[in-house]
Parts: structure tokens; sequence; C-alpha cells
């Protein structure tokens, strides 16, 4: 449902149990590769457009279509944080569930 939330542009979540907060947070950290992503789309040097290759090597990112998202990523791991390279949703989930 997070997931489904930020594909369509909302960027907060409403819990209505306190069990809800910690998936919700685990959710919400920016990954590593979504980092990397949007730091490079928003690199000076790709000012004038064009397309570049992701640092992981699974996909092709376009400069001016993706300015957006990359300005929207970093902005949520300003609030969130960001994933070290080798922790997923799970790792941050069961973290949270521990404290």
């Amino acid at each position: 449902e997070i997931e489904l939330d930020r594909a369509n542009g909302l960027l907060g979540k409403t819990c209505i149990h306190p069990s809800h907060v910690a998936p919700v947070h685990a959710l919400s950290v920016v990954s590593h590769e979504e980092f990397t992503d949007a730091q490079d789309i928003l690199s000076p040097e790709r000012g004038g457009g064009g397309v570049l290759r992701s640092a992981y090597t699974n996909k092709m990112n376009e400069v001016k279509p993706h300015r957006a998202w990359a300005e929207r990523t970093l902005q949520r791991a300003e609030v969130f944080g960001v994933a070290r390279e080798d922790v997923g949703f799970v790792d941050l989930l069961a973290a949270g569930l521990t404290n």
C-alpha cells in the first residue's frame, strides 16, 4: 500500500495503530540505489538533460523526465534517511521491531 501511495505522489501515511509505525517507517527510508540515482540525476553536469546508466547498472535514467522524482527522493531522504547499500526493507523492519 505504501509503494502504491508513493507511485501516486503521496509521501506520508496515516497510522491507526502503533504497530503500523515500524513498517511505514521502514518502507519510507530511501534505498541506497534510489539515493544514488537521484544524486546522479540532479548533479550539476546533468543540467542539460540526457540519459545515464544507473550506478547499479540495472536501468537507464533520463535526466529531465526523472528530475521531479529525484528531487522528491532527496526530500524523502532528508526526513527518513538513506539505507546503507547492504540494508533492505526487511532489515529495517526487523530493527524497528526490536526497539
